[in-house]
C-alpha cells in the first residue's frame, strides 16, 4: 500500500467512476484501475463490486474511506508545513497578520517599505491569532501581529497596540449625532456582531449582560470589515476595531463613535526566538513599527480625542 494507491481510492470514492478519478488526478483511467487493483491486493480486501459494468463501493470501502480522509488531513498538513518551510528559507520577509490589519494597514505598510526597497520580497499571510502564534512559535515566519493572550513558548512579544473597539452606526441613524455611546443607548437595537469565537465578542457580550441590555443580534460576521459594510448599508449597528474604522473613515454611509465602557483590543507583535532574523526582516519590522505609529496617531485624532 502506498500514497498513490490511496489517492486513487480517494478520488474514485469522490468521483464515483475511475474515469472521473483519472480526471481529478490527471492520469489515465487504466492507471487508476491498476492502482485500485494493487491496493485491493495489498489489503486482501475487495473494495469495489465491478459486476454490471459499474463500480459499487463495498462496506469495507466505506469504512476504509473514513480512515483515508482522516489520514489525508494529516498529509495535507505536512504539505502545508513543507511549503511554509520553503518560503521561510527563500530569503523573503514573511509576516502574518489578523484580517483587521490586512485590508489597508498591512498593504500600506508594505508599500511604504518597498518604495525604498523595490527588490524586496514579502510574503503576507492573513490568519487568525492562534494560527499566527503557531507560525511564530514554529519559527516559520519573521513577525506576526495577533491578539493577546499568548501561551506558546518560542516567541518574543512586543505590544503592537492597546485600544478600544468603536461603535459603527449608519450615518442617518438616530444615534449618529452622539459623541459617546453606552450599552443603554443600544437597548433593542438591530445589532451586527462578530462571531462567537472572537475575543472581542466575548468581552462585548459580558458588558451588555452586566448592564442588562438586550440587543437584537440580527447578523453575525467573521470579519470586522464585513460588519462595517453591513452597517454602512443600514442593516444595524456593531462594534468594529479601530483599524477597520480607519479603513472606512471616508465611507459616506458610516459613522464611528467611541463606546463606553471600553471593550479592549490588545495586539502584540510576535517574533520567533530561535529563528535568525535577516537584515531585510529587521528593516521591515522597523518600517512596520513606523507605520503603526503613524496610523495609531491618526486613529486617535479621528475617533478618540474630544
Amino acid at each position: 500500500m502506498n500514497i498513490r494507491q490511496l489517492e486513487a481510492f480517494k478520488a474514485t470514492m469522490i468521483a464515483k467512476t475511475t474515469i472521473g478519478a483519472a480526471e481529478l488526478l490527471g492520469v489515465s483511467q487504466p492507471a487508476v484501475s491498476r492502482l485500485l487493483g494493487q491496493l485491493e491486493a495489498s489489503l486482501c480486501v475487495t473494495l469495489f463490486d465491478r459486476s454490471g459494468g459499474h463500480l459499487q463501493p463495498t462496506p469495507e470501502a466505506h469504512l476504509l474511506y473514513e480512515e483515508v480522509q482522516r489520514a489525508f488531513v494529516s498529509i495535507d498538513k505536512i504539505r502545508e508545513i513543507a511549503r511554509e518551510m520553503q518560503v521561510a528559507n527563500s530569503g523573503m520577509v514573511t509576516v502574518a497578520s489578523l484580517p483587521m490589519l490586512a485590508m489597508d494597514f498591512m498593504p500600506s505598510a508594505i508599500a511604504r517599505f518597498t518604495a525604498s526597497r523595490p527588490a524586496s520580497r514579502i510574503s503576507l499571510r492573513v490568519q487568525m491569532s492562534p494560527r499566527i502564534e503557531e507560525l511564530v512559535a514554529s519559527q516559520l515566519i519573521d513577525v506576526g501581529i495577533a491578539e493577546y493572550p499568548f501561551d506558546r513558548s518560542g516567541i518574543e512579544i512586543d505590544e503592537f497596540c492597546s485600544a478600544q473597539y468603536l461603535m459603527a452606526v449608519p450615518r442617518d441613524h438616530r444615534l449618529a449625532a452622539k459623541k459617546r455611546l453606552t450599552p443603554e443607548d443600544l437597548q433593542g437595537e438591530r445589532y451586527i456582531s462578530i462571531t462567537h469565537n472572537h475575543l472581542g465578542r466575548q468581552f462585548a457580550d459580558q458588558i451588555f449582560e452586566r448592564y442588562g441590555v438586550e440587543r437584537r443580534i440580527v447578523l453575525e460576521a467573521q470579519l470586522f470589515s464585513t460588519i462595517a459594510n453591513m452597517v454602512s448599508k443600514g442593516l444595524g449597528v456593531g462594534l468594529i476595531d479601530p483599524f477597520t474604522a480607519f479603513d472606512f473613515r471616508e465611507d459616506p454611509g458610516l459613522r464611528v463613535i467611541p463606546f463606553e465602557p471600553a471593550v479592549s483590543l490588545r495586539l502584540g507583535m510576535l517574533y520567533p526566538v530561535h529563528r535568525s532574523t535577516s537584515r531585510l526582516a529587521r528593516e521591515f519590522i522597523s518600517s512596520l513599527k513606523a507605520s503603526r505609529r503613524d496610523v495609531l496617531r491618526q486613529i486617535n485624532d479621528l475617533f478618540y480625542e474630544g
